[in-house]
């Protein structure tokens, strides 16, 4: 049986030092959070999922941050996580229909699929919407943000 490499390990391969340099090489050698060029800079991984290696992730979850700054996106994460775990299953969706607006409100051409009231009543309350605006505009039970831009300054007339 093969021995499993360990997530050190992975982080010595060639692959990673490659894309870790591409993602340093993008944003000028500095924190992306504080700007600083002097400190030791890590390459922040925005998520995890099972069966990616540390270079298998999209460039837009890969951040170049100090080493202050690192640690801190680290904790932030650790208490989000926490928090999650304390509420319950209608919650987390509420909580994730509500990221997923504020995605959306930034990168208008994300679409997000709502499959519950509670994602509507997150991805609303991110717009201003009632979760009934959303759900009213769905097509194939998705959205996008231009969509709900639109609604929202219909709604301002």
């Amino acid at each position: 049986m093969a021995k499993e490499t360990s997530y050190y390990e992975l982080l010595k391969d060639p692959r990673w030092q490659r894309k870790r340099l591409e993602i340093m090489k993008l944003n000028n050698f500095s924190c992306e959070v504080c700007g600083d060029e002097e400190k030791t800079l890590n390459i922040h991984h925005s998520y995890y999922e099972k069966g990616l290696k540390p270079w298998d992730y999209p460039e837009q979850s890969l951040h170049c941050l100090c080493e202050d700054c690192h640690k801190k996106a680290q904790d932030i994460k650790t208490l989000i996580n926490r928090q999650l775990g304390q509420i319950d299953l209608t919650e987390n969706e509420i909580v994730l229909g509500y990221l997923l607006g504020l995605q959306m409100s930034d990168v208008p051409m994300i679409v997000a699929e709502v499959f519950s009231y509670e994602v509507a009543l997150g991805i609303g309350d991110a717009f201003k919407l009632a979760a009934e605006q959303v759900l009213d505009s769905l097509i194939d039970g998705k959205i996008d943000g231009w969509k709900l831009d639109e609604i929202k300054k219909r709604n301002r007339n």
